[in-house]
This record gives C-alpha cells, sequence and structure tokens, in this order.
C-alpha cells in the first residue's frame, strides 16, 4: 500500500477524529459518587445522618471524634446488602437498540470493633474494614441494518450494514482503617482516622462496524475498535472530626484531606483496525495498535467536610448530615510510553501511544444530605427510616478530553431506606429495605448508528439519549456489644 505525503493530511485529521470519537466513551451509578455504599447496619438504615454522633465503631468513618463518647466495645459481622442493581442507556447504538446491565451482589457493608487503651483506658481505638465501591456493568447492543452510505457511482443502492457494541466495567474500591478519639471535657471529643484504600478496576470497551459494497466482489469495508485496561491503585486518606454531645442533642464536624498516593501498577491497551477504508488516494488499510503492562497508576480522593446534627427525643431520634466535596482537575490514572501507534508507519509517525493509551479521571465538586429517623417501639424493636442524596460528579471535562475514560455514571442518585433492629441482650439484628433511582434525561451518547457514514469510519455520531438507574436490595447486619467500659 502506497500513501503519498501530499494525502496524508487528510487521512491524519480523519484518524485523529476517530480516536477522539472514540475514545469519548460511554460515561454511564456508582463509579462517580461517593454515597453508594454506608457502613454500618443502623447507619444504613439512618441513611448516613450519624456524623452529629453515634454510640457504635462506624463512627471511625462517619466522625472518629465521636469515638470518645461510646462506652462500650463492640464486633459488627455479616453487615450485608444484597441488591439488584439495574441500568439502562437508552438507544445506545440508534432507534431500540439499548444497553442494559442487571447485576445481583452481595456488599459486606462492614466488619470491625473497637476497644480502649491507654493511662486510666482514656483512649477508644476503633478499627474496621468497608467496601465503599463495588460496581459491575456489562451490556452489549447490535444492529443489523441496510444503509445508504457509500456514493451511487461505486455502490449502487443500500448497502448491508452490521455493528456491534459492548461495555465491561468491573470497579472494586476497599477501605480498612484504624481511628483513635478521646474526651477533652465532659461535653467535646476530639478524633483522628487513617484509611488505606485499594481501588481495582478492569475495563474493556469495543465497537464493531461492517458494511459491504454492491460491486463486482462484494468488497468488506470494515472498521473495529477495542480497548481495555486493568489496573490496581493504593492511596492512604486521613480524617479529623470533633464532637459535642449535651444532653439530647449531639454534633459533629470533620475534614478529610486529599489522599496521598502510595503506589499502584496497571496496563492499557488499544487496537484499530479498517479495512477498506475511503481515503483521497482510494481505499486502504490501517492498523492502530499497542498495549503496555506494569505502568505506574495514580488516583485522586478530594478534600472534604461534613457536619451533623442528631436529636434524641423520649421514643424517637431524629439525624441530619452534610457533606462537601471539593473538585479535582482532570489528570491521567495511568499513561504509557511513547511508542509507535500506527501502522504502517509511513501514514503518520507523530501519533504515539502516549497520546492515546492514557486513562482520564477528574471530579466536579458536589454537596450531598442525608435525613434519617428512628422511632423505638420499645427497649427491643426500633423502626428506622431515611433519605439521602448521592450526586454525581461527573465532570464534563474529563469526556472532552484524549483518552479512555472508564467512567459509566452521569446521573445523580436518590436512596430510600427503611428496616428495623431487633435487640436482644448484647446483640442486635437489623433487618432492611434499600432502594435507589436515578435518571439522566439529556445524556450526550457517542455511537449512535442509525446513520452511519464513512466520514466518522461507521463509528456512528453523537446523540442525546436518556438514561436510568435503579436498585433494590435487603440489609442483614449483625452487632454483639461487650460490657461497658
Amino acid at each position: 500500500m502506497n500513501v503519498n505525503k501530499s494525502s496524508d493530511k487528510t487521512f491524519t485529521t480523519r484518524i485523529i477524529v476517530l480516536i477522539i470519537l472514540l475514545h469519548s466513551d460511554i460515561l454511564v451509578a456508582q463509579d462517580t459518587h461517593y454515597w453508594t455504599n454506608q457502613y454500618g447496619t443502623k447507619s444504613v438504615l439512618m441513611g448516613g445522618a450519624v456524623v452529629g454522633g453515634i454510640k457504635n465503631n462506624t463512627s471511625l468513618f462517619y466522625n472518629p471524634g465521636a469515638l470518645g463518647f461510646i462506652d462500650t466495645s463492640s464486633l459488627s459481622i455479616n453487615a450485608n446488602a444484597y441488591s439488584s442493581t439495574n441500568i439502562t442507556l437508552k438507544n445506545a447504538l440508534g432507534q431500540q437498540k439499548d444497553f442494559k446491565s442487571a447485576n445481583i451482589a452481595a456488599v459486606p457493608l462492614l466488619v470491625g470493633g473497637m476497644f480502649r487503651s491507654g493511662k486510666e483506658n482514656k483512649w477508644k481505638i476503633a478499627y474496621g474494614i468497608v467496601t465503599n465501591v463495588d460496581f459491575h456493568f456489562n451490556a452489549n447492543a447490535r444492529v443489523d441494518q441496510e444503509h445508504q452510505i457509500v456514493d451511487e457511482s461505486e455502490s449502487p443502492g443500500k448497502e448491508d450494514f452490521i455493528a456491534q457494541a459492548g461495555i465491561n466495567s468491573r470497579l472494586k474500591e476497599i477501605t480498612a482503617g484504624v481511628g483513635v478519639a478521646r474526651k477533652i471535657s465532659e461535653n467535646w471529643s476530639v478524633g483522628i482516622s487513617g484509611f488505606v484504600i485499594v481501588r481495582n478496576q478492569e475495563f474493556f470497551r469495543y465497537q464493531y462496524a461492517r458494511m459491504y459494497l454492491n460491486d463486482n466482489t462484494g468488497t468488506l469495508v470494515a472498521t473495529s475498535f477495542a480497548r481495555n485496561l486493568k489496573f490496581y491503585n493504593v492511596r492512604f486518606a486521613p480524617k479529623i472530626g470533633i464532637a459535642y454531645e449535651k444532653n439530647n442533642l449531639s454534633a459533629g464536624l470533620t475534614v478529610s484531606t486529599p489522599a496521598l498516593n502510595l503506589f499502584g501498577k496497571g496496563s492499557i491497551g488499544i487496537d484499530i483496525i479498517g479495512n477498506n477504508i475511503d481515503t483521497d488516494t482510494g481505499r486502504i488499510n490501517f492498523l492502530g495498535n499497542d498495549s503496555q503492562e506494569k505502568l505506574k497508576t495514580k488516583y485522586k480522593s478530594p478534600f472534604s467536610v461534613s457536619a451533623g446534627v442528631n436529636y434524641d427525643l423520649q421514643k424517637s431520634s431524629l439525624g441530619i448530615s452534610l457533606q462537601y466535596f471539593g473538585g479535582i482537575g482532570v489528570y491521567d490514572v495511568m499513561r504509557a510510553a511513547p511508542s509507535a501507534f500506527v501502522r504502517p508507519a509511513s501514514l503518520n509517525q507523530d501519533l504515539t501511544s502516549d497520546q492515546y493509551l492514557r486513562l482520564k479521571s477528574g471530579a466536579r465538586s458536589v454537596f450531598n444530605v442525608a435525613v434519617g429517623y428512628e422511632y423505638r417501639f420499645s427497649e427491643t424493636l426500633s423502626m428506622l427510616a431515611s433519605f439521602r442524596t448521592d450526586m454525581s460528579y461527573f465532570d464534563q471535562d474529563v469526556k472532552e478530553s484524549i483518552g479512555i475514560k472508564s467512567e459509566i455514571t452521569t446521573w445523580n442518585i436518590f436512596h430510600f431506606n427503611t428496616g428495623v433492629i431487633i435487640s436482644r441482650g448484647r446483640s442486635q439484628l437489623s433487618i432492611g429495605l434499600l432502594t435507589s433511582f436515578g435518571s439522566d434525561k439529556n445524556r450526550s451518547q457517542e455511537g449512535n448508528l442509525d446513520n452511519p457514514s464513512e466520514e466518522n469510519y461507521l463509528q456512528g455520531s453523537t446523540t442525546i439519549v436518556g438514561a436510568n438507574y435503579f436498585s433494590a436490595g435487603i440489609l442483614l447486619g449483625y452487632t454483639l456489644s461487650f460490657k461497658k467500659f
């Protein structure tokens, strides 16, 4: 195949457009949210409205300052949420060609405990491990239609057009932490906690498009684009908290600093193939391919501040919590080293792997609120209900940058939880119903194939579509309290 330099510019421009188009990945509920999962049984049923104070070891995560007011050691085990999650991206490839993903999973919400130490046992020490992100999206769609794509002079009539696309993303984040706290007066307590956060992700997205020309030989024109990545990252995030308690009122304030990146490794790959692609010099074949391993990774967590108030009445209690998360500018989680990318190299030697084999991320600032209510029928039976927002930190600037974007969420989620706690001696059994929903009616979606064109290499256009998210689950939890300190 010979491609002269004078005609390179048009072809190179279209290649760049193709790469940008296909790297503007679908950003589909939990991979761009901070409040999807809550921790501990009672705290979950309260919707996380416990920053003002809750007397169990979940204060390690919500407000370490409140640990100083706890007067019993405890152990939380088997705190699981069994949930079914359904996500639909309407008309992902065209009319009635949806991406649908449905998953059933068991998420361990908290395993942990606490004890006291130090002179006169004034220091309270808590430990715990939680799954704060557990997201799986797996969907594909296919079209098989006739379209008028090629000029009549080359291919009379409509061309047979077949395309298929799919996404498989698995993201999990586990947080383990230790916190210490101490009462500094009858009404005030301060504490600090530190968390090691391990993030793992596997992502694969592909799109294949094929058509046959109506010529003497039935020439096959085909394009394919596939990208995959796998990485882990470990970071450290500290939190400081202060708590106040007097009579029936308790309040709290916490500050979390941006996470410190520790270490991580990953791999990333892209494969682009074009067969019989139309150019100014005729139809040609081309390939763009590279895969690199053992790349360094970094992942960022934002600065955040939270505040809450909890008020106890004789037979009921009310909690309100607020949390602000700062924004994070667009950055590379992982980036390949410079290497040849386009084959044959004569097409353009300036297009190198480091420009496109890069995983992008970022976040806009968000503000969440939670309200929880508990009514105590007796010493052994309580009913709880809560509502909380879970705003997406999806950043449009990430989508518009060159690189792989593995995030799938653009919508805000709203959570409603309700359940009961049954107490027997030092044991508590929690049973609850967890529901969540969200939608995006103005979602920018690439890859619509209702009107395929050779100008975008049969990879589809950008349209406005809708997306729906729904999740329902059951909470089963058990907490064992030991004797008072």
